[in-house]
């Protein structure tokens, strides 16, 4: 019938061709294929909450920019009208109110770039002095030493 040879060569292609086939599906069966790919969709899906988290907080601190700004332009048109009022309706007309200028203050260009010092209560003392927060600090020693020589050598009126 056939040759042994070519038995063994239809057998040896189909062990290659199977191996190849039951490794594929293996692949593409496993758990571990499987969990992998949920886990890339749940990191997708958490990644767009969290794009639309970052979105919303965007619009939320816009919106409210605009109405601070609003309410910022209401109260000073409120100030205005009074200052307008009182200047005009008071006797003297003079009021204590004054007009506050219609447009936002602008700063133009970068802010003023002020060095930092520490507060002056906190300032370095001199070597062997005393520091401000000390309780004798600014009172001259030999002035203390007298003021304590009276007390002490005051007659105490019995």
């Amino acid at each position: 019938m056939y040759e042994t040879s070519t038995v063994a060569l239809i057998a040896f292609v189909a062990l290659i061709v199977g191996l190849a086939a039951g490794a594929w599906l293996i692949n593409k069966l496993s758990p571990s294929q499987q969990n992998r790919k949920a886990l890339e969709k749940h990191i997708q899906k958490l990644q767009r909450q969290q794009q639309d988290y970052q979105d919303q907080v965007n619009q939320h601190f816009s919106k409210t920019a605009d109405l601070l700004n609003q309410m910022t332009e209401s109260y000073r048109d409120v100030h205005n009208h009074l200052a307008k009022s009182a200047s005009e309706l008071t006797s003297h007309g003079i009021s204590p109110l004054q007009a506050l200028p219609e447009d936002r203050p602008f700063i133009q260009g970068e802010p003023l770039k002020v060095a930092a010092e520490q507060p002056l209560d906190y300032a370095p003392r001199k070597p062997g002095g005393k520091g401000a927060l000390d309780e004798d600090y600014g009172l001259d020693k030999a002035e203390k030493e007298k003021k304590e020589a009276e007390r002490v050598a005051a007659p105490t009126g019995l």
